[in-house]
């Protein structure tokens, strides 16, 4: 009975030690094949001026998820990640195609040399509406809709 306790223990040990390198193993590839997520530094934010070319609510591969504006500027197309939220809940963000906004955010190399615009704020109009927080996360909640740029 001993032998076999001892066999059934050395049995275990080598499935655990097979199974537990081939679970990093995915945890690598998986690692690999998941860009990082940017980091948003508050030091590198610039405003941008630009007319809305296109408004994107289901982005194609290779851009961030959530919504996205395509501005024209005097420098070219840029893509504007406004996240999950900004287009929807009680106070949604709406935008049309040749409207003027600025927004104020920071611009970030994603996989494959695609850049984003990551936008905090974004002013159309009057009002002026906060995507993400100093940090860079994303507001979950409702966009914070500011009229006139006072809070």
């Amino acid at each position: 009975m001993k032998k076999y306790r001892g066999g059934a223990i050395l049995l275990a040990v080598i499935v655990l030690l097979a199974f537990g390198s081939s679970i990093q193993a995915q945890t690598a590839e998986r690692s690999k094949a998941v860009p990082a997520a940017p980091v948003y530094q508050v030091s590198k934010e610039v405003t941008l001026e630009g007319t809305v070319a296109n408004v994107v609510t289901k982005p194609t591969a290779g851009m961030l998820i959530g919504a996205h504006a395509i501005l024209a500027t005097p420098t070219g197309d840029v893509d504007a990640h406004l996240g999950s939220y900004a287009m929807k809940g009680s106070n949604p963000l709406t935008l049309t195609p040749g409207e003027r906004v600025q927004v104020v955010g920071v611009m970030e190399t994603l996989a494959k040399g695609n850049k984003v615009f990551l936008v905090r704020t974004l002013q159309a109009g009057s009002h002026t509406y906060t995507i993400r927080n100093e940090h860079g996360a994303l507001i979950m909640s409702s966009v914070k809709r500011v009229q006139g740029g006072q809070q």
